[in-house]
Parts: structure tokens; sequence; C-alpha cells
């Protein structure tokens, strides 16, 4: 595998990168080991970070994957990390640790990477297969599910991006440039240990099964592939997971699955629940975990969820997904008397507790308005789920 050093890596360190991490609240290992892009189009060292003027210029449809990783603002970056100056962008993380003592910097990245000054086993994760989802779950970012826009148009026409959380637009790439970007990644496939495919639904995207077919099977060997799925379809057309799996070095699947029963079927509209749980049933022994996104409604339902998947299915859930996006369906926005309940309930859940920590924003009425809308235009009550509500 071949590494990459830039200038950042002359620089005087300490032998002891312990006490860096606890010096240096700058540093992160994703600069240094990710390439992002969003469902607008936008590069970002990764994805949860935010804005940052000297990165926007970095578009899917105009850069390619490395030209922006080894871009100049990104070796700056870099070099700032190491020096411990503040990274515009990186706000998610740095209030996160003022609030609860951690965030996906320190429980993520330096966890999984530790402290690294070269680049190599970069992790790519590209949204550029396309969007289609079958799925049009209510907290979903539209770009990232054409069931989605679908919905959300009939119910507040072609404007709804100007709602507070669907600002982006979805952005498609241009077929020339999906070639462009494929070619960039094969010819840069020995710095890669890591793809992760997005959608959209990523098995249901036939440029998805094209970009596996682009890579080497030899590369193959060496590289993890992971998905993020909502596990209702593992087959499309003559394909299916399973030969994904016997090409690569690993296959890492993370499942979405917010509930289970009826209030799994309102929040991912319109899942078929028992086909979801079939193929949970035929192929779970391929799924790492469950990936939970909280919101306002299921953040009462924590432990019940957790339960029901590892009672019926052994599967772990995890509760590192937050809805924060439309800002009114946030948990941020219970009462506050709520809050402290169930901050207590949930210390063992630090990502729930930063979310709850958080000042409200006074949108919990619009979010319940919010989903009464969409219960209306599905003829699928959402208050005789949640009569607590």
């Amino acid at each position: 595998m071949k590494k990459v050093k830039g200038d950042y890596a002359s620089r005087s360190m300490s032998d002891n990168l312990e006490d860096l991490a606890k010096r240096n609240k700058s540093y992160c290992p994703a600069a240094f080991r990710e390439i992002y892009v969003d469902g607008s189009g936008q590069y970002k060292p990764c994805c949860y970070f935010g804005k940052n003027d000297d990165l926007k210029k970095y578009k899917d449809n105009t850069t390619l994957p490395f030209e922006f990783f080894f871009s100049k603002e990104m070796e700056d970056m870099r070099n700032k990390m190491y020096a411990g100056e503040p990274i515009k962008g990186c706000e998610t993380c740095v209030q996160m640790e003022k609030r609860v003592g951690s965030s996906y910097r320190t429980k993520r990245y330096i966890r999984k990477f530790n402290f690294v000054s070269d680049i190599e086993d970069i992790q790519l994760k590209l949204r550029v297969n396309g969007s289609y989802c079958n799925l049009g779950c209510y907290m979903c970012f539209p770009n990232n599910s054409s069931t989605r826009r679908n919905e959300l148009t009939a119910v507040y026409g072609k404007d709804y991006n100007k709602m507070s959380g669907f600002e982006k637009p979805y952005n498609a790439v241009k077929h020339e440039q999906w070639n462009k970007i494929m070619n960039n990644i094969v010819e840069n496939i020995d710095l890669v240990g890591y793809i992760k495919m997005t959608g959209g639904e990523p098995l249901q995207l036939p440029k998805h099964w094209e970009f596996i077919d682009r890579i080497p099977d030899d590369a193959a060997k060496r590289i993890m592939l992971s998905y993020d799925t909502n596990y209702t379809k593992i087959r499309y057309k003559n394909r299916s997971i399973y030969e994904v799996v016997d090409k690569f070095k690993n296959v890492h699947i993370g499942v979405s699955c917010d509930h289970f029963g009826d209030k799994l079927k309102w929040i991912r509209y319109p899942i078929d629940v028992k086909e979801f749980e079939d193929n949970l049933k035929e192929a779970g022994h391929l799924v790492n975990y469950l990936n939970c996104t909280v919101s306002i409604l299921n953040v009462f339902d924590i432990l019940e969820i957790q339960k029901y998947y590892r009672n019926n299915f052994n599967l772990l859930v995890t509760f590192h997904n937050i809805a924060r996006g439309p800002q009114m369906l946030s948990i941020c926005n219970l009462p506050y008397n709520i809050k402290q309940e169930l901050i207590e309930k949930y210390k063992d859940f630090p990502f729930v507790v930063d979310e709850l920590k958080k000042p409200s924003w006074g949108l919990y009425e619009k979010g319940l308005e919010y989903c009464q809308k969409l219960s209306d235009h599905r003829g699928f009550q959402f208050r005789e789920l949640w009569p607590e509500l």
C-alpha cells in the first residue's frame, strides 16, 4: 500500500501522541483518511463537516475525488490541525466536546485511526451513483432520496427546499463526470482501503453495480466495502449482496432502521416491514448493526427498539445518528422537563444526550404539524401510533 506524506508530516511532533490528543483539540484523522461528498455535490473532509469558504468550490461535477483530497486547501487544513489552529467547519465536534466531553472526532475517528501523519487506506464516501430510493423516510435529507423529494413536492410544492434543513438541492453527477470519477478512483486504488456505498438506496442503483465492477479484483481483496442501506431489497435484477461479499476483503453492512412494527412503517414510509424482517432473517448474518436516527418520534422508545432487534434478530442497534435537519425534528425541541428526564435515562448514549443538552429552537409544535401534513398525504395517521404526542 502506497503512503503519501505532505508538508504536515515534516512538523516536529511529540513522540507521545496521546499527549498530543489532550493538547490539540483541532487535530482529526478524518482529514488524512476520508473523502466525502454529500448529496448536493459538495466535497468535505467528513460527513459532519460544516461550511468552509475555502472548500466550497470543490464540487463533484467539476472536481475529481483525489484532486480535492490533494488540493492546497486540504494540505493547509492538515497543517493547521497539527498546529492546533481552529478549523472552520469543525464546529459540530467542537461544540459536542464542550457539552459532553466527546464527539464524532474522538469517538469515531481518533478511536478508529489513532493519530496519523501520512495518507493511506483512504475512506471513500461518495454520493455519486444516484439518489433513487424506494423509501421516503420522514427525517431523510431530500437530496438522498427520490421518493422523499416526490412526497415533499406533493405536500409542500416545489419550494419545499426553503424549509429549514432542506436548503441543499439535489445535484446529480453527469454521466461523463461519473466516468472520470471512476477512472480517478481506479488510478488511485492503491491508496484506497475502504469504500462506503450510499445513495439513494445503493443496492438498487445501476451505477452502484457498475462501480463494483470497475474495482479490480486484486484491489477488492484488500478493500473493505461498507453500505448504508435500508435492506428492503438485497437483490437487483441478476445481482445480489452475496456476490459483493465474495469479491471484497470484508463487507460491512449498516442497516438504517428507526423503529419496529407500524411505527417503523410510518417513519420509513412506505416500507414493507415483513419484507424488511424477512431479509434480516435470511441475511442478517451479513449485517454488522442497525442504525437508528434519533428524532422526536422515537426518542422515547430507544430501549424498546434496542431490545426488539436484540431479542428477535440478535442484532445490535446504534444511536449515533441524530435528526438535525429539518431542525423541527430534533429532540432538542422537546420541553425542558422531558429533556432532563431523558438525559438521565439515556446517560449511556452520549450523542443522544448531547442533542438533548442543546438549547431548543422552539420548533416542537412545528414538527408535529409537519408530521400531520405527511399523515394526511399518506392516509396513515401518526397520532394513532403516538397518542401521547
